[in-house]
């Protein structure tokens, strides 16, 4: 493998021939993301949008969870400027990342996928969801707004009644919800996950790269709004995650109140 210096010691990257995973590893706190942690992911995206030998990318997770999405602290310790300022967060460069990338990204999903942990899905081609998996945006409980332009696409993928069930209701969407709605592509057991994800992984890897990277061009609509509504929904989530309202209800979730 080309030098890949991930340093937050909580993403893992493996090859499989053409295929490329990247594993979230911090079990122990069910994957919740810090910074450093998006910015190792940003740095397996553009290590393996770099690699002409490398055709598609996996994202899993160990663990219990996919990912308990944002950690509370790093939201806590964020530099309020930076938001003022209009500057996007390490998650937001993520999801940018993701949207740049013309060969095929695909996601497995077990346990709970909160906030990020479903937004992000939405910049994923394919996601295939375990029979345990959970999609709950979280943000309306938080104080928060949609963040990764979710109030664009969840719309416009699920329906109007379906989006606002994630992200005004705070409603959890089973496996079975997620496929019937088009959330995500496929469903199957929890032990046969990671199995059935290679094996999707090295198909869509054993494609014609080409035409996957032109095909991916030609059904991706829409980029240019996304990125627009990523920066309204960038400077009102600053905005919201430094009120007294939030900062109460991420203090009370710290200390368990």
């Amino acid at each position: 493998m080309n030098s890949l210096d991930l340093k937050s010691g909580f993403v893992a990257v493996t090859e499989h021939g053409a295929l490329l995973e990247v594993t979230l590893d911090r079990p122990d706190k069910l994957n919740a993301l810090s910074t450093e942690m998006y910015l190792d992911l940003g740095r397996a995206v553009d290590h393996f949008r770099a690699r002409d030998d490398l055709h598609a990318l996996l994202i899993d997770a160990n663990g219990r969870a996919f990912t308990a999405g944002n950690d509370i602290g790093d939201f806590l310790n964020a530099d309020p400027e930076a938001r003022r300022n209009g500057e996007l967060s390490a998650a937001m460069q993520l999801v940018h990342r993701l949207l740049e990338l013309d060969k095929p990204v695909l996601a497995a999903v077990h346990g709970n996928a909160t906030g990020i942990g479903t937004t992000l899905l939405l910049h994923c081609d394919l996601v295939i969801a375990a029979d345990s998996a959970r999609f709950y945006t979280a943000f309306i409980n938080l104080g928060l707004v949609p963040e990764a332009g979710s109030s664009l696409i969840l719309p416009g993928l699920v329906g109007r009644q379906n989006a606002n069930r994630l992200l005004l209701a705070g409603d959890s969407l089973s496996a079975d919800e997620a496929l019937r709605m088009g959330l995500v592509a496929y469903r199957c057991g929890d032990d046969e996950l990671r199995e059935k994800a290679l094996e999707l992984g090295g198909k869509l890897a054993a494609k014609p790269p080409q035409a996957m990277r032109y095909t991916k061009q030609l059904t991706r609509h829409g980029a240019d709004a996304i990125r627009e509504q990523i920066k309204k929904e960038s400077v009102l989530f600053g905005e919201r995650m430094f009120s007294d309202e939030t900062r109460a209800i991420f203090d009370k979730f710290l200390n368990k109140r």
